[in-house]
Formats: C-alpha cells, sequence, structure tokens
C-alpha cells in the first residue's frame, strides 16, 4: 500500500482497498534542464484567446502541430481545429490555418491527433454538439500534393481521442481514449484497435472499465488515458478527477482485455498524462505533478526498458521563473501535453495558461542525446 501527501481522507480509504503497483525508483535522478529548450507556438490574442488539447507529429521532416481554438471560453462558440507547421525543428512556425471548422458554431471540435501509417499522415478529431458530448469521429489524411488535410470519413462514433495513435508489435494500430454514448459525455476509458494497422480502415472498440471502477464505487471522470509498451504489456495510465488517486490498467494480450485498476507511486493529478517509447528502449511519462493547479509539469525516463522511471525532468514550474521557457512571466499553468520524438529528440507541446485564463501553446524540445 501507498499513500501520496496529497491524499484526502476518502482517497486514503480507496487506496487501502485498490491493487497497488510501484514505477519510481527510490533514488530518483534529476535530468540537467540543459537538454531543453522552449519556444512558442501559439500566443492567445484579441480574436482568440483560449487554446487546448494541442498535438504533435513529424512527417517527411516538418513537425505538425494543432489544437482546437476558442474566441474567449472553453468550448464556447466557434471552436474549429486550427494548426501550424515548422519545417526547423520547431524553431519557428507557418501562419495559422483552419483545418476544420464548423462557422455557425453548433459544432465543436475536439480534440486533433495523429497517426503515421504506410507512409501517409492521417489526423482524427471529434465532432461535438456539446462540451465533451461526442458527436462523430471524423478522419483527414495530409495531401501530400497540396499539402492540405482532406477528409477520409465522419462516423457517429462517440470515442473521445487522447493520444496519437500507438503501433503496436502485432501490426496493429490502437488509439486510446474514453467511450460514451452518442452526443453524450463519455467516461468510460476505451481503446479503439485497427486489426489491419490502416488507419482509414475499421476501427473496433474494447473497454478499459466501467464507470464505478474505483474499489469505493466512486465513477471515473475525465479518464483521459496514455499507454506505454513495455515488458510484453500495455500500461494504460489513467486520470480521474473523482479521486486524487493515480490509475493504472494492465493489458498482458495488446489490448484485447484490460486489469482492474491499479493504484502507483507517480504523483500526477488532475490533468492528461502523455508517455510512450523511445527509439533507444527507454519510456518516458509526461504529467503534472502534486500541485492541483497544473503549475508544474515533469518527464519522467526509464533507464531501459524495464518499466522504472529512474530519472525525472522538470519541464515548467510557474513557481520558478526561469523554468517558464517561452512562456510570459504571467503563465501560472502548463498542462495538456502532447509528444513525439523525432531524430533524436522529444518534442512536448502543451498548453500554456495566463492571467484571466487565456491559453496558448509552447513547445518543449528534450534532446534525448543529454538526458
Amino acid at each position: 500500500m501507498f499513500m501520496h501527501p496529497f491524499y484526502t481522507a476518502e482517497d486514503r480509504v480507496t487506496a487501502e482497498k485498490t491493487p497497488f503497483v510501484s514505477f519510481l525508483h527510490p533514488e530518483m535522478q534529476k535530468a540537467d534542464r540543459k537538454c531543453l529548450s522552449a519556444c512558442t507556438v501559439f500566443m492567445p490574442d484579441e480574436t482568440t484567446k483560449f487554446l487546448h488539447e494541442a498535438a504533435i507529429a513529424e512527417y517527411r521532416g516538418v513537425l505538425y502541430a494543432s489544437w482546437y481554438n476558442c474566441p474567449v471560453k472553453e468550448l464556447q462558440g466557434y471552436t474549429p481545429i486550427c494548426g501550424k507547421r515548422s519545417t526547423d525543428g520547431g524553431k519557428t512556425w507557418s501562419d495559422l490555418e483552419i483545418l476544420c471548422e464548423d462557422r455557425s458554431g453548433k459544432i465543436l471540435y475536439c480534440p486533433p491527433v495523429y497517426a503515421v501509417a504506410e507512409d501517409r499522415l492521417y489526423m482524427f478529431v471529434n465532432q461535438m454538439v456539446a462540451p465533451d458530448h461526442i458527436h462523430s469521429l471524423d478522419l483527414y489524411i495530409l495531401n501530400n500534393e497540396t499539402g492540405s488535410f482532406e477528409l477520409l470519413w465522419s462516423r457517429p462514433v462517440p470515442f473521445k481521442l487522447n493520444t496519437n495513435a500507438v503501433a503496436l508489435p502485432n501490426g496493429k494500430l490502437l488509439l486510446p481514449g474514453r467511450v460514451g454514448e452518442l452526443d453524450g459525455f463519455p467516461n468510460t476509458p476505451a481503446v479503439l484497435i485497427s486489426d489491419s494497422g490502416r488507419a482509414d480502415d475499421e476501427w473496433r472498440l474494447v473497454k478499459i472499465a466501467e464507470n464505478g471502477d474505483l474499489a469505493d464505487g466512486k465513477k471515473l471522470v475525465h479518464p483521459e488515458i496514455s499507454v506505454i509498451l513495455a515488458e510484453g504489456k500495455l500500461w494504460m495510465f489513467c486520470r480521474n478527477d473523482e479521486s486524487r488517486i493515480p490509475l493504472v490498467y494492465i493489458s498482458e494480450d495488446m489490448g484485447e482485455s484490460w486489469s482492474a485498476v491499479h493504484a502507483h507511486d507517480i504523483p500526477y493529478v488532475n490533468s492528461k498524462i502523455y508517455c510512450g517509447e523511445l527509439s533507444d528502449g527507454r519510456h518516458y511519462l509526461v504529467c503534472n505533478t502534486e500541485r492541483f493547479d497544473r503549475s508544474k509539469l515533469m518527464l519522467y525516463v526509464t533507464e531501459g526498458e524495464k518499466l522504472c522511471f529512474t530519472k525525472e525532468l522538470l519541464v515548467f514550474d510557474a513557481a520558478q521563473k526561469e523554468t517558464r521557457g517561452a512562456a510570459e512571466e504571467t503563465s501560472y499553468a502548463c498542462h495538456y501535453p502532447g509528444c513525439w520524438e523525432y531524430d533524436g529528440k522529444l518534442y512536448i507541446i502543451a498548453t500554456v495558461s495566463y492571467a484571466d485564463n487565456v491559453r496558448g501553446a509552447d513547445l518543449f524540445t528534450v534532446d534525448l542525446r543529454e538526458l
């Protein structure tokens, strides 16, 4: 049994009933921040004050970043998917593009994620009829000749996307997310699996857990998930706003079935987690830790293929001015990370919150050779 210092009394009761697994080495090393650089991808302005749930991918040497924008408040009014591109590793970015939109504001778009399959770049997005009420799953493909994203299909699948598609060793593709009723609020963690390994093919749904899965009968709320493939298993890390207990589910058959929920010792809190494998065999996990204002963003890295994190890198800390990177001094939170590895670097795009809760996006670049 393990108790985080930020647990409430209720959390302690639940934790006592929940299986536990450890991921952190007892002698964690602090990585030198010299391996980290940052730049601004999008700053809020008078017409667009809110940005959220950014994604990033590399394709043929170009970085593609996308997110959803709102004029003032989250998921109110005109809410398109916007994007920018970088041909110099994130140092400079193209002008803003509108990738998909509904000018009436009746359909809200959220959130983008990417997949690279068969040497094509795909972008998945959700249509919503209200905040987090999923209306459809849409798939776009980059036209290599025109450079624009084109709609391939839109399907009435009430699956809210969380992270980029994951290529499994069995040749299949996996999308982590959560599911609910059509035009309803999704609270059941789940995955979509493409058996053919094609992004434009059929995707079947596998639920990870139903609501009320916690040991005390509490329902999962905003269970955003992200997966690591390690030691022949899938480890699905889960955010849950109903309690403060960090959660993980385990699959030993590449996502076809999942264990009961486990608690663990990574001190992440009420925001999205992003994790995965690096090409050198290490694993990583990016998350907000310890504080519930999302003011501290950490990167954890393993030493090898075993899922034991031995090193931590402070990516952002609003309490330390020198760690804010490209963000202005008024920034107070950095959250909702999205990641992609390319050319010896881990690119982390994240939402940055400023005064009056206006939001932009920064890109944090980690040189893996120095980490």
